[in-house]
């Protein structure tokens, strides 16, 4: 059988991550953690995420929890 089941990620917004596309996530199964955010609060980080072939990390990795 070939499971071409969507991820249950709402919404993905590490853009350089190679398993983003159009931000939904296509990897087979996530790690997912919490992490203490910038503003003091917990916030889920991917454990999953691995930038593309040359990416340019300084773009689109994983979203912080700071807020301007």
């Amino acid at each position: 059988m070939n499971d071409t089941s969507n991820s249950l990620v709402s919404r993905c917004d590490a853009t350089s991550c190679r398993y983003n596309e159009d931000m939904q996530c296509h990897a087979g199964q996530i790690e997912v953690q919490m992490v203490m955010g910038d503003m003091g609060t917990q916030m889920a980080h991917c454990m999953t995420f691995s930038p593309e072939d040359g990416a340019d990390l300084t773009q689109g990795t994983q979203p912080s929890s700071s807020h301007d």
